[in-house]
């Protein structure tokens, strides 16, 4: 199987893309986009969304690795791991419904560092549900702080700069599923 810098890689090509004119594309450095192509980085989903909007690709189309039009099973061993090392900033993202072609949905577990301040915050196209699946989470959306606890979702338009911390001193986990916008004509 592809890793994903090489799928991204394969997708850049594919359009006749420089690597230069896909990073500012992106709105990333050159260099960055070559660590991710070369496995040496791992994207955020902010970067990774961008990424699929400046290729014209439904991120499922992306990530694709292969699998049935009609059910997904992916195992806690078999989820794919976008951030490996802890990504840029700790977070860990695990992409759990990748064995379906042509899902409408991006379902990830999260895991957040217990961290003070975000380094940045995140914005994309469509609407996002995240679910606090364990320990609790400060979740800052747009000038709105709110502190969620395990059980807590929030479902908004993620096109709003938002970010999920972990809160209290110890790692949270969480399910994000990133619905995409809707395409004009549907």
């Amino acid at each position: 199987m592809a890793t994903l810098g090489q799928r991204l890689r394969r997708w850049r090509g594919s359009l006749g893309l420089s690597l230069e004119a896909a990073a500012r594309k992106i709105d990333i450095t050159k260099g960055y986009l070559s660590r991710i192509e070369n496995d040496l980085a791992s994207p955020s989903i902010a970067v990774l969304n961008r990424t699929s909007q400046a290729y014209g690709a439904p991120l499922s189309q992306l990530l694709d690795t292969g699998g049935s039009d009609k059910i997904s099973v992916v195992r806690v061993a078999e989820r794919l791991a976008l951030n490996r090392d802890g990504g840029e900033h700790g977070y860990l993202y695990e992409l759990i419904n990748h064995g379906k072609a042509e899902r409408r949905t991006e379902c990830f577990v999260v895991t957040l560092p217990p961290i003070d301040e975000p380094p940045e915050l995140f914005s994309h196209a469509g609407e996002e549900l995240f679910f606090v699946l364990t320990g609790r989470v400060r979740f800052v959306y747009g000038g709105t702080e709110l502190i969620l606890e395990t059980g807590d979702a929030i479902y908004f338009d993620a096109a709003i700069q938002h970010r999920g911390l972990a809160h209290g001193g110890e790692p949270a986990t969480a399910l994000a599923v990133i619905v995409p916008p809707e395409k004009s004509g549907d």
